[in-house]
């Protein structure tokens, strides 16, 4: 017992460490430039787009797959979110899916706003998602200003693009919470 008394102060360090660097690394990550990606357009494949298509305005960037139901719960809530933030650029990532799973997501939850499709996740992996939905926030440079894991709860999606559109130069998002979310297979 006396030889393991040694390892408690060790695990100490170890647990206030790492809880240190649970909190600051989404912070950390506040602010800097959004991962540039083009990605062909979900219903036009010969087109591409990426963030840097909708700098001038605050956009919300949500990865997503017709598999995922986190993904159907919210669907409706951006699609609603998207027709009323006018101001405000929303962009669908569409990640292991087929063209027409995604296409007919699309039609099924009646989204308007243009997706890109990840077929190699590369873009995924760039963002550091685990899970579908998540969504980012990005302020009119195209930096990073928040992000949510999961699926929002109805209503909730409303007060945080409209906290986005009045967000100032160099503020960032207070989003608190996590939402359903489904592995990435």
């Amino acid at each position: 017992m006396r030889r393991l008394l040694w390892l408690a102060p060790l695990a100490a360090v170890l647990a206030v460490s790492g809880v240190a660097l649970f909190r600051a690394s989404p912070q950390a990550e506040l602010l800097r430039p959004a991962p540039a990606f083009s990605l062909p357009v979900l219903r036009n494949p010969d087109a591409r787009m990426g963030p840097e298509d909708l700098r001038g305005r605050p956009a919300v960037l949500n990865f997503w797959a017709s598999w995922c139901t986190p993904c159907r719960d919210e669907a409706p809530e951006l699609a609603r979110a998207a027709a009323e933030h006018r101001g405000v650029a929303f962009l669908g990532v569409n990640i292991r899916d087929g063209r027409d799973e995604a296409t007919r997501y699309e039609d099924e939850f009646e989204i308007r706003y243009p997706s890109v499709r990840d077929a190699t996740g590369r873009t995924t992996r760039s963002y550091r998602v685990t899970g579908a939905p998540e969504t980012f926030f990005l302020d009119p440079q195209g930096r990073v200003v928040g992000h949510f894991i999961g699926a929002f709860a109805p209503g909730q999606l409303d007060q945080i693009v409209s906290e986005l559109a009045q967000l100032r130069p160099g503020e960032v998002l207070r989003i608190t919470g996590r939402g359903e979310t489904r592995p990435i297979r």
